[in-house]
């Protein structure tokens, strides 16, 4: 009866430490908000957690230089660098606490949700015989000490995931490569509205061969992004040196396709030069599963612990600049202009931005050289003149924007009276540089579509384009 008692008492008793761990990871979170963040955040935050109600701190990338693959990846490793560091397993906050906060059950703050198998399990308050912690860059290749005053990239959390205790021994220390044959299925379970769906590959499967470099993990669809963008964050995070802080030695970790170079830093050691991959893979993966409120969760929670967040997460099309050397141009007010297609006589664009909100207007006018007979019956607006407006949000290079139709009005006159504007449609708007774009339109109503390359009528506001096209 005693042993019973003593059994339940120590049940008990973790489950209480368990809670006052939790209960301090949230104070912790709270401590580093900003005021006007805390009063939006009620009491149960990490319950109504919503990627919508948190960004990146104004200003945060202010330092970001896209003008070059070398730059943007040199001014990104300067703003990320030299994080918080909190210990692997400690009595005080640890990984532990700040994973099984940042990988919570979304809707439910008593479970989490692992990376490989997407299974939900009530939270243990560390380790234990459910999920334990994922390297998704494994640490044998690179970092293998956990020293419990340097080596960061041990504990670094952006890299750093629950995971079922089977799947994680099965990833092993493989590269992230697709499956090609005899691959064996790790499957997912329902959760978080995805997950569980089996058949044959791909599927809803994680996918295993092979030992060591000679392997192969292929992440389920859901979370293959996730993994890339973790990754390129260790790549651009750890260049060498030293931790401007603690002065502690840092690996220079790199993304590749080599196999023979990831297998060389597989030494059971720490290295100087760390090597992971596939590269091109990595590059896939991102592309196909885009950032998610998943995923954003665990970012915004990782960042208030460390003070450092992942660029590509926040800046997904920065991936492209720095790791395929594809920088892309960036819509700014030095746009502000009137823009025409030279092959096309009797039409042109005002395009108009504001950077304040991220969104761009343009008016689309067209008119005929000739004014058509009057019984000409005309698609838009009267005989000889045309004309549209469109408004919507840009990103990067970019715009999307609902097209609208408005009719009436003659010049000069009250009558007649010019109709409400009429939504017909959408347009894209995508810059290349600061002097040309290509337009591309659907207008359904009129069985309208096409694409129309577009440059500047005059050169006056290039010189401002260029000078704000920097990222900010």
């Amino acid at each position: 009866m005693c042993k019973h008692f003593l059994k339940i008492w120590r049940r008990n008793n973790k489950k209480r430490k368990l809670v006052k761990k939790q209960e301090a990871a949230r104070t912790q979170i709270m401590t580093k908000m900003p005021p006007l963040m805390k009063s939006l955040v009620p009491a149960i935050f990490l319950t109504l957690f919503s990627p919508l109600l948190l960004a990146q701190p104004a200003g945060y990338y202010d330092g970001a230089d896209s003008s070059s693959p070398e730059a943007l990846r040199q001014s990104l490793h300067a703003i990320i660098d030299d994080h918080q560091r909190f210990p692997y397993t400690s009595s005080a906050t640890d990984t532990w606490d700040v994973l099984e906060l940042a990988d919570e059950l979304q809707g439910d703050p008593g479970r989490i949700i692992t990376l490989y198998r997407n299974a939900a399990f009530d939270k243990q308050g560390g380790g234990n015989n459910f999920y334990n912690r994922e390297h998704v860059w494994p640490k044998s290749y690179g970092f293998p000490d956990n020293d419990s005053t340097v080596n960061y990239p041990f504990t670094d959390m952006h890299s750093l995931f629950l995971s079922d205790i089977d799947y994680n021994f099965a990833r092993s220390n493989h590269p992230f490569k697709y499956c090609d044959a005899n691959c064996l299925d790790y499957a997912t379970q329902p959760n978080d509205g995805r997950g569980g769906v089996g058949g044959g590959y791909p599927g809803d499967s994680n996918w295993q061969t092979g030992e060591f470099t000679e392997g192969t993990w292929d992440v389920w669809n859901g979370r293959r992004g996730d993994v890339a963008r973790a990754l390129m964050y260790m790549d651009v995070r750890y260049e060498g040196g030293t931790h401007g802080v603690t002065d502690a030695s840092e690996p220079d970790l790199i993304l590749t396709d080599d196999l023979n170079l990831i297998d060389s830093s597989r030494t059971g050691k720490n290295e100087a030069t760390g090597y992971m991959g596939m590269l091109s893979v990595l590059l896939d993966w991102h592309r196909q599963d885009p950032v998610d409120s998943v995923e954003m969760q665990r970012h915004e929670t990782v960042a208030s612990f460390q003070g450092n967040r992942n660029p590509f997460i926040d800046h997904p099309e920065w991936v492209s600049c720095v790791f395929e050397g594809q920088c892309a141009f960036s819509i700014n007010a030095g746009l502000n202009d009137a823009w025409y297609n030279p092959a096309t006589n009797g039409q042109g664009f005002l395009v108009v931005v504001w950077e304040n909100i991220q969104m761009m207007f343009v008016a689309w006018f067209t008119y005929d050289v000739e004014r058509p007979p009057e019984d000409v019956k005309t698609i838009l607006g009267d005989p000889g003149h045309r004309w549209l407006t469109a408004q919507g949000p840009y990103d990067g290079d970019t715009a999307l924007l609902d097209v609208y139709v408005t009719s009436g009005g003659v010049f000069d006159s009250a009558e007649p009276a010019v109709g409400p504007p009429v939504k017909d449609g959408t347009m894209q708007l995508k810059f290349s540089d600061c002097s040309t774009g290509v337009i591309t339109y659907d207008i359904p109503s009129v069985n309208l579509s096409g694409e129309v390359p577009i440059e500047r009528i005059v050169q006056d506001n290039v010189d401002l384009c260029e000078s704000l096209k920097l990222p900010r």
